[in-house]
């Protein structure tokens, strides 16, 4: 059986200044994701857990620990030892978030912004278990440092998505809330005053901006310009015909002569 993978890494070459990843398919028929690393391939499943494993029978760690806290809360009483997550399960499930880290830069790198969406999510859902569940805070920290960098790739994907959909006023919102989910991670672990260049927010902000100065103007707003030039041109019958329109857009508004919202 012919095991050197040598003719493979020269058709694909790496390349460091590039983040590379594929979507394959197998003599099977199966979807793979391959990202090149320098020293090799690395091969993802597009589903379930990145390696393929169904630990203790669920389809990735984050389930088993999670049925084991429903159980634990369905069953246990207040005079029962407290739910926690020792230091030897964090470090697996730490192992788990890297896979899906790897699949969801693989996953935006090929455009599909609603799998990077879905494995964001489950690194936040590690997250917050162990942040909620460890017994030691300084494996919490190890964990919550990787937290802006899901909200961000999260928000990316959310935005993109909404951009597909010419939604800018939604990615706009989107972007937002992405910053204000890192502004308070940040509040709560630094305080008031805290570190405020994350690279996570300036990526952000700098996208925000972009996207202001990019989307396209609503109706309200092309007239509230027009009204403008006309005023500038000193057209004040254009301008008094603009204001008229502006003022018909405007919530409750009763239409001249009605007694009713038009």
């Amino acid at each position: 059986m012919e095991k050197d993978i040598g003719d493979l890494l020269s058709e694909w070459p790496f390349n460091p200044d590039e983040f590379s990843a594929r979507r394959i398919k197998t003599q099977d028929g199966e979807d793979k994701i391959q990202i090149r690393i320098d020293m090799g391939i690395l091969q993802l499943e597009v589903e379930g857990r990145p390696d393929g494993q169904r630990p203790y029978g669920h389809e990735s760690l984050l389930d088993h620990y999670a049925a084991m806290l429903e159980e634990h809360q369905r069953f246990g009483s207040q005079e029962e030892e407290e739910f926690a997550i020792d230091e030897d399960a964090c470090e697996d499930l730490f192992q788990e978030a890297w896979q899906y880290y790897y699949r969801y830069l693989s996953l935006f790198h090929l455009e599909d912004y609603a799998g990077v969406e879905q494995d964001t999510a489950h690194n936040l859902e590690i997250f917050a278990l162990v942040q909620n569940y460890a017994d030691n805070d300084e494996v919490k920290w190890y964990f919550e440092q990787y937290y802006p960098h899901a909200i961000m790739m999260q928000t990316r994907a959310r935005g993109m998505q909404a951009l597909d959909r010419k939604d800018y006023p939604g990615a706009l919102q989107l972007i937002r809330e992405g910053l204000e989910r890192i502004e308070s991670f940040v509040e709560e672990w630094e305080g008031e005053g805290g570190e405020e260049d994350l690279p996570e927010l300036t990526f952000l902000r700098e996208w925000q901006e972009e996207l202001e100065k990019e989307r396209p103007l609503s109706q309200r707003e092309q007239l509230e310009r027009d009204l403008r030039i006309a005023v500038e041109a000193e057209n004040f019958e254009e301008a008094a015909r603009l204001r008229d329109k502006i003022q018909t857009m405007r919530p409750g508004y009763l239409g001249p002569n009605t007694g009713r919202p038009t």
